[in-house]
């Protein structure tokens, strides 16, 4: 299944130069010719690092390395965070979760069922806007789930988290020796800063709402295909909480990198807790309460 994807790639750039997926359920994009979602210039992640992370897969394809075609996170012990492309005309029986992967190649966890799909309403195919969509899981998963990052926190972290660095993860595609593109088995991660939002402006000619964000470089650093729904992490508070995930980007292998949109945890927490009551978020410290002395005179 390894040369099969390789192939598909090798067609996809000998037709269509400048297109991009975003990691669909076959391989086939249901975004704009230019916008993609691959962990370029980053790092091998190590085992049992990220516990919440979650592959989506083909409940269609035993193998789990084939099956993987976006990512997500666990927010609960029967829900996944992902972006609405990823679920976006699929039915609950099209898709299977693993949580707590690393390796692809030699998972032995269980395969969860998903139950139930909710895409935000206001989704938009074009722009990408609102491009977010919890999975119910059939069963419970044993993993931790992540925090939220709420907007509001303890150590008063900016609320647009401007020129603060997150940590993208994903088994997207990544680059090779001697220009070669390849999936890779094991998670990956890379550290790309959050940016003024002209920069994304710019070159995906939008103008970005606040609940989307722009981070990455000029080159050499970028998520890509495969990478779609994953998280941007970065540590507040002490723990590593969940900032976006991964919504649009150029082609890496046509760009070698370029700054990215991801949709803000932050703005759909109301959303989230409609479906996930229980899910945690960051929040602000409260303060000591006023103690009353009643004092018998």
């Amino acid at each position: 299944m390894f040369f099969l994807r390789v192939r598909f790639l090798l067609l996809v750039l000998l037709f269509f130069p400048h297109f991009t997926c975003a990691g669909g359920l076959n391989n086939e994009t249901t975004q704009s010719p230019g916008f993609t979602t691959k962990i370029l210039g980053g790092s091998q992640s190590k085992s049992g690092d990220w516990p919440w992370m979650a592959a989506l897969l083909r409940a269609s394809e035993p193998n789990t390395y084939s099956a993987q075609y976006c990512s997500g996170v666990l927010i609960d012990d029967t829900w996944v965070l992902t972006a609405a492309h990823c679920a976006s005309g699929l039915s609950s029986g099209d898709i299977e979760v693993a949580v707590g992967i690393f390796d692809l190649s030699s998972f032995s966890g269980t395969r969860i069922g998903v139950k139930s799909i909710h895409i935000h309403s206001q989704y938009d195919t074009s722009y990408f806007t609102n491009d977010i969509a919890l999975l119910e899981l059939e069963q419970p998963s044993t993993q931790p789930p992540i925090t939220l990052f709420s907007g509001e926190s303890k150590e008063k972290a900016p609320q647009d988290l401007s020129g603060r660095m997150l940590t993208a993860l994903g088994w997207g595609m990544a680059d090779g020796s001697g220009g070669s593109w390849y999936y890779p088995e094991k998670l990956r991660q890379v550290d790309l800063p959050v940016v003024d939002d002209s920069y994304c402006n710019n070159i995906y000619h939008v103008t970005l709402i606040t609940s989307q964000l722009c981070a990455g470089y000029f080159e050499g650093k970028d998520v890509c295909n495969g990478d779609s729904g994953g998280p941007v992490v970065t540590r507040i508070d002490g723990e590593w909480v969940h900032a976006g995930l991964v919504s649009y980007g150029k082609s890496c292998d046509v760009y070698d990198g370029w700054y990215g949109v991801y949709t803000r945890t932050s703005e759909f927490v109301d959303f989230i807790k409609s479906y996930v009551p229980s899910a945690r978020c960051t929040t602000k410290n409260q303060g000591r309460p006023w103690l009353l002395l009643l004092v018998r005179p």
